[in-house]
């Protein structure tokens, strides 16, 4: 009888997203969250907690490795399914729907002036001289976008990159002083010995938020947000998302520097 049970994401008219029901979702590689093995496979929390999500919908996934800002651009137009660690504010929520949270992001400011600065906080960075290498198209919260806005020298100070790879290259060869980067994936760079903790600490937290899932309205305004939602709590009322996180994080240090 099985074999006449159509899939779910069928039943909900997900044909309309493909013929196979299959879920893209934009992916870079940075441990742990994204993985990109050499033979170009996907694997890290965001990885497999998007997967079990797709599941619950009754679709596979696939993952495109496209830079933040251009993919932003793709989920507006309906030409990206979703993409994950997305915070949310007014402009985006215009053309996606937001599922979770999945995760706590901490933004940190990291130096590699030595000695570190003695004071840290945006009304320093501000005042300071110095470069700032940060990701386009991420928000990193209301006081630092007002900073932007109203303050010329310090906008012309600001590196945005696509890549996080180019944002730690340019942190490392010293041609930026700052960088602007998440806790975990900062505690990553620690762990793995790419940056020292001593040479380049976190002077202080930029910006806290929840982050989540951020679905294409384009794709799914036919089944609106109740149906990821229901698949979202699905997924936790299986314990999923707590796996995940003990695989991936429980050896990862979530306290402040």
């Amino acid at each position: 009888m099985l074999k006449y049970v159509l899939p779910f994401c069928l039943l909900l008219g997900y044909s309309a997203l493909s013929d196979a029901c299959e879920l893209s979702m934009q992916a870079q590689h940075f441990p742990p969250r994204f993985i990109k093995a050499a033979d170009n496979s996907w694997t890290g929390y965001n990885i497999e907690l998007f997967q079990a999500l797709a599941k619950e919908l009754g679709c596979s996934s696939q993952f495109l490795e496209t830079p933040w800002g251009r993919s932003m651009q793709l989920l507006a137009s309906g030409e990206l399914d979703a993409m994950s660690n997305v915070s949310y504010n007014e402009q985006r929520a215009q053309f996606a729907y937001f599922i979770g949270p999945h995760q706590q992001e901490r933004v940190k400011l990291v130096t590699n002036l030595q000695p570190a600065p003695s004071k840290a906080s945006l009304t320093d960075l501000m005042n300071s001289q110095h470069l700032i290498a940060a990701m386009q198209g991420i928000y990193y919260g209301a006081d630092f976008e007002q900073a932007l806005e109203t303050q010329p020298a310090f906008r012309q100070r600001l590196i945005f990159v696509t890549l996080n790879q180019q944002k730690l290259a340019l942190f490392l060869s010293g041609r930026v002083q700052y960088m602007l980067e998440d806790q975990i994936n900062l505690q990553q760079l620690y762990l793995s010995d790419t940056l020292d903790q001593q040479q380049h600490p976190a002077l202080f937290t930029l910006y806290e938020n929840p982050v989540f899932f951020a679905f294409s309205k384009q794709r799914f305004n036919h089944l609106g947000q109740k149906t990821l939602e229901d698949a979202w709590q699905q997924l936790l009322a299986k314990g999923i998302q707590q796996e995940l996180q003990q695989k991936y994080f429980a050896a990862t240090p979530t306290g402040e520097n």
